[in-house]
């Protein structure tokens, strides 16, 4: 339920932020009209990508294709660029006259597809994460309860963040909203790159990948949201911390104690309200930022004898590292069942694999690989290696072994 709970809340609080952050935007520009467009993306993004994924999981087709996950990552990222550039440019003409209406926005379509593209591209994987989920043994009931917590957190920061932005300074709400989906571009386009580059489309190299490779971990991710939350949430906390309530003069003295009693009230309501969300979420988050679940096996030194190194075929379920030299092979077992690869990846830099107790995980990226999977050519799996398997021990030829590590 945990689980559950930690990737809802990951993968929503994007989408979610930058909703309530165009939401909050429209109101304070005097175009409140305007959040409708917003809302409706979102609901028809939401109904659509449950009906989607619903769809592809009964015909039994994988819904998570690098292709079709690059091209989400590149349209969310583009639309959230575009969505910073017109804020950018609304923002100069809000510095010179902060309380008058900003002239013509963008269209009501364009905000809507922004919200629906950001809205889809998550609702898709969290599906497909809960349906993991399912598979590693966790019951349907579980993940309901964790996902609708989870939803429910996201949902939470969102209200406190729209309605904290009652007072909030415009051009400080400028300045922290725009760096905010700068760094979630960033973050998108880098996941698009990397799907593209795990299916050949781009062409790369190690220092790209390293760079990409960081902005595409979970972990780096799951950081990413816990600063966004951090400045959200400061932010809102500051201004409503220091607003002060002005009182006119011909009210009597019962009615200054009670508009004092209701602006304390919905004050402090608001400012408790968002740390406990703040500290409620560091802790979901936590395991993905830490990623301190993720075990680094220490090599085995193997021993070379007639050109050949010979490898135990582990019965336990886990991940086993072997070195010859600066060679290192890696040997993951699922249900007894011993799989041989190298620990380096077909697209990746050389940095090798960890082990989360049900998957492989890319220590460059943190793409999970199943050890059902281990053996298939492309992408972040890791590089098959000729071998036999002779009286429960793999068998590798040196030569083959060297050739296979320098390629």
């Amino acid at each position: 339920m945990i689980e559950a709970a930690g990737i809802t809340l990951r993968e929503a609080i994007e989408a979610i932020l930058v909703i309530f952050i165009m939401a909050a935007y429209l109101e304070k520009t005097g175009e409140a009209e305007k959040k409708r467009y917003v809302y409706a993306g979102a609901l028809v993004a939401v109904l659509l990508s449950l009906v989607l994924a619903v769809a592809l999981s009964a015909m039994g087709m994988d819904p998570e294709n690098e292709l079709v996950e690059g091209v989400l990552f590149f349209a969310a990222g583009l639309l959230v660029a575009s969505l910073v550039v017109w804020m950018w440019r609304k923002a100069r003409t809000i510095k010179q006259e902060v309380e008058a209406k900003v002239a013509a926005a963008a269209s009501g379509t364009a905000l809507a597809l922004v919200a629906f593209v950001m809205v889809f591209r998550e609702g898709v994987e969290t599906v497909i994460f809960l349906q993991s989920l399912l598979l590693a043994g966790a019951s349907a009931a579980e993940n309901l309860i964790g996902a609708g917590f989870g939803i429910v957190l996201a949902l939470g920061f969102g209200f406190v963040f729209l309605r904290g932005t009652a007072r909030i300074n415009l051009p400080r709400f400028f300045r922290v909203t725009s760096a905010i989906l700068a760094v979630l571009v960033v973050k998108l386009i880098a996941s698009g790159f990397h799907e593209f580059f795990e299916v050949g489309l781009l062409p790369s190299n190690e220092a790209l990948l390293t760079v990409v490779g960081f902005f595409a971990r979970d972990s780096t991710g799951a950081l990413i949201i816990l600063v966004m939350l951090l400045a959200l949430v400061g932010m809102v906390v500051y201004d409503i911390a220091t607003s002060r309530l002005s009182l006119p003069e011909h009210l009597s003295s019962a009615e200054r104690r009670r508009l004092r009693y209701e602006f304390a009230k919905e004050k402090y309501s608001k400012l408790a309200l968002g740390v406990v969300l703040l500290l409620t979420s560091g802790v979901l988050l936590a395991p993905a930022v830490t990623a301190s679940d993720v075990f680094v096996p220490e090599p085995i030194p193997l021993e070379l004898s007639g050109g050949e190194v010979r490898i135990p075929a582990p019965e336990e379920d886990g991940l086993y590292v072997y070195s010859l030299g600066e060679v290192e092979v890696l040997v993951a077992v699922r249900d007894s069942r011993a799989y041989l690869v190298l620990n380096r990846c077909y697209i990746c830099p050389p940095v090798g694999y960890g082990y989360d107790g049900e998957f492989l995980v890319c220590l460059n990226c943190g793409a999970p690989i199943s050890p059902e999977t281990v053996g298939t050519p492309g992408g972040c799996n890791p590089v098959v290696v000729e071998h036999t398997l002779e009286d429960s021990h793999f068998v590798l030829r040196v030569a083959h072994l060297l050739d296979a590590w320098e390629r």
